[in-house]
């Protein structure tokens, strides 16, 4: 098992059967509630409860649409119902959505209790559960209402990976890469390496993952400098996925993320930040590895509302996250509505010819 302490939250990485049951001991918790979806019910939840015990239960429907005010309310609703006090732990068990969603309803009952993350997903192992924010979308718009609260643990286990469809992977994967272009080459080089995701040491790549997200974090808990790398690709990506979500098309976070980080090193080669080299290895990589399929993308004036309520505008501005260079990414980056209109016609083409080869 490999351990990765820290103030932001202790990461344990390894069969949860090591000692997940010690661990929870521990908090001497006067309850415990689970929080999964309805999937990780069925498929994950009762890995749990065999080490720990059989525990109560809250159950959201699947899907990012449900991250929101009203399964909040279920979580809480029922919290109260079950005699939940201030000692309680929450345990979410499932992806990025449960993490974000359980995350956030624990940080506000009662003014804040426990709670730890077992991640059920690549995306949410190696990202989403990591670094202390929480957050439910509002009126379309991703993660909007959230805060910054660390979790007691996050108790990353591989083999939940083995319950995973292909494309599952897939999108996860979308994250390590966004961590090996912002912030390691070493990663990037063992990206390389492979040839597809059934060749993986997944214990490997995730400790590798998970501990540049971990480094950068503490490097900026709260998201005013360094932290802000990590926003590459999802900028554009988020106001595809609001995008699509808003006209009855959901798409995975995963392949929004793809698709953002495209478009935005397409961007970053534009304002002559990235070299042509550099350019055309992370758009290989990436389309070798994730194999984003080709969609109907929106023009820049469907997807310009969505960025314009982008969270993490300041004074009236967006800056974006682009790459300089692989393991490298300036932030703060102030870009041109046409750099963005360009980007997107580019992928909409690349995609294109890549799916007709």
């Amino acid at each position: 098992m490999k351990t990765f302490l820290s103030k932001y939250g202790d990461i344990y990485l390894g069969s949860a059967e090591e000692g997940l049951k010690t661990t929870i001991d521990g908090l001497t918790p006067s309850s415990i509630i689970i929080i999964a979806d309805s999937h990780t019910a069925v498929a994950c939840v009762p890995l749990i409860t065999k080490i720990i015990g059989s525990q109560s239960e809250v159950v959201i429907a699947p899907g990012d649409q449900h991250k929101s005010y009203a399964s909040c309310q279920t979580i809480w609703s029922y919290m109260l119902e079950v005699g939940a006090d201030r000692s309680c732990l929450v345990l979410n068990i499932g992806g990025g959505m449960i993490c974000d969603l359980g995350g956030f309803a624990a940080s506000c009952y009662k003014r804040g209790v426990r709670f730890g993350h077992i991640p059920t997903s690549l995306l949410a192992m190696t990202d989403a559960a990591i670094g202390g924010k929480t957050g439910i979308n509002h009126a379309g718009y991703k993660n909007l209402i959230g805060q910054f609260e660390i979790p007691s643990f996050i108790w990353i286990d591989p083999d939940f990976l083995k319950t995973l469809p292909y494309q599952e992977l897939s999108d996860g994967m979308a994250e390590v890469i966004k961590h090996a272009i912002v912030g390691s080459k070493a990663l990037w080089d063992l990206l390389s390496e492979i040839p597809d995701l059934d060749s993986i040491n997944w214990l490997d790549l995730i400790a590798q993952s998970t501990r540049v997200k971990q480094q950068v974090v503490e490097l900026d808990p709260f998201e005013k400098g360094a932290r802000k790398a990590l926003n590459y690709g999802h900028t554009i990506g988020h106001a595809l996925e609001s995008h699509y979500l808003n006209i009855k098309q959901p798409m995975p976070h995963g392949q929004a993320i793809t698709l953002g980080m495209l478009a935005e090193t397409r961007i970053a080669h534009q304002l002559g930040l990235l070299k042509i080299e550099d350019f055309q290895r992370i758009i290989t990589l990436i389309m070798r590895l994730l194999r984003p399929s080709e969609v109907t993308l929106p023009q820049i004036e469907q997807v310009q509302h969505w960025l314009l309520g982008d969270k993490k505008k300041i004074n009236g501005r967006l800056g974006y996250s682009l790459p300089e260079s692989i393991g490298s990414c300036r932030w703060d980056v102030m870009v041109e509505d046409r750099f963005i209109a360009e980007s997107l016609n580019w992928l909409a083409a690349h995609l294109s010819t890549t799916s007709k080869r």
